[in-house]
């Protein structure tokens, strides 16, 4: 992924095998297929990051650009289809969040690294001051304008800053954090219902993780249990999914750390850990909604593999065939809908394909 070059942080796997899965017959009725995104997806480039705010109502980004030279690509769902949106300004994107068709975002990095942030408003994207805390890391959103972002260094640094959008700008959301803490991940469902994960460490060396939650008045900090190694070499909490105020997933990535790749869940009162399949890192997460969570590993051949965890088991499942070395980077499930879009991209020497997915 782009970041993890840009940033530093790599995501590491092992090649321990923990279960051999198949798809459900119910499951592969269905299957993942390709969206044609039509002009909207005429580039040689990456598509990152998507979310949607209604079944007709969801945003795309990528890059085709270079990171001294970065040119964003913006793709907008609507009943229509997919099409192409220019930004006011270059910058390289890292996240999306849309509240509705007249509310979204786009946080993201210039050049030099600078943070920079874009918002639209239901005519036009027009940038939007976002302090200097290092950069933005992602953004979420909920249909009642609530949106929060996380920014800092590195995912693995105990330097960031949880954001607020305050109707004009992203300003501090003052949350109680520890000294040498990480917020990595963030998700909205309301204004008194925020979720934030990280880690932190109370000795500079062995490092623990983190969630909290904001009940519209109070920040409550909830312990993840759980190994996440040392200072330098330790895991991250990269993506959490809210489903409902007693179920709460998270990707838990390795890295670096001596520990394994895990799906936790949060039922309200305790947090339970299940390994991901092939110890595999998630750079995505995604809710299915029935109650269970779709997992993007990071290793890919010739098709996306998703894995699909029902809150009891896994099931496997791949996107259809495409040339070169294929990564399925994000996905979301569309509001009112059976179906969940990914987005991603496929490698064949120097061309860069991105995609676009559907299941159901």
């Amino acid at each position: 992924m782009r970041w993890n070059a840009v940033l530093g942080t790599a995501v590491a796997t092992t090649g321990a095998a923990a279960l051999v899965l198949a798809a459900s017959p119910a499951a592969l009725a269905a299957g993942w297929r390709n969206v044609n995104g039509g002009a909207a997806l005429k580039y040689s480039g990456s598509l990152d990051r998507v979310d949607f705010a209604a079944k007709d109502v969801g945003w795309a980004v990528g890059s085709k650009g270079t990171v001294s030279k970065p040119n964003p690509v913006i793709a907008r769902w609507t009943a229509k289809g997919w099409a192409a949106q220019a930004s006011p300004v270059k910058f390289t994107p890292m996240d999306v969040a849309a509240a509705s068709a007249k509310n979204a975002w786009v946080v993201g990095y210039g050049a030099f690294m600078n943070p920079m942030a874009i918002h639209w408003n239901g005519s036009k994207w027009a940038q939007v001051n976002y302090p200097l805390v290092g950069v933005p890391f992602q953004v979420s959103a909920a249909s009642d304008g609530t949106a929060y972002s996380t920014a800092g260094i590195t995912y693995a640094a105990g330097i960031s800053t949880v954001l607020r959008w305050n109707g004009t700008a992203w300003v501090d959301a003052k949350v109680p954090l520890p000294k040498s803490t990480t917020i990595t991940t963030v998700d909205v469902r309301s204004r008194t219902d925020v979720w934030i994960a990280g880690t932190t460490t109370a000795d500079g060396r062995k490092i623990t993780g983190l969630a909290y939650h904001y009940d519209g008045r109070t920040w409550k900090r909830i312990n993840v249990p759980g190994e996440f190694g040392l200072n330098a070499y330790q895991a991250i909490i990269y993506r959490i999914v809210a489903l409902s105020p007693t179920s709460v997933y998270a990707v838990k990535d390795a890295q670096a750390a001596q520990t394994t790749n895990a799906l936790l869940h949060w039922d309200g009162k305790t947090w339970k850990s299940v390994n991901i399949p092939l110890n595999s890192a998630g750079l995505g997460l995604a809710a299915d909604g029935r109650g269970g969570v779709v997992v993007l590993p990071a290793e890919n051949n010739g098709k996306a593999r998703y894995l699909h965890f029902n809150g009891k088991t896994w099931s496997t499942l791949y996107g259809p065939a495409r040339k070169g070395s294929v990564i399925a980077a994000d996905a979301d499930q569309r509001p009112g809908t059976a179906g969940i879009v990914s987005v991603g991209m496929a490698s064949s020497g120097s061309a860069r394909t991105p995609f676009i997915e559907l299941f159901g």
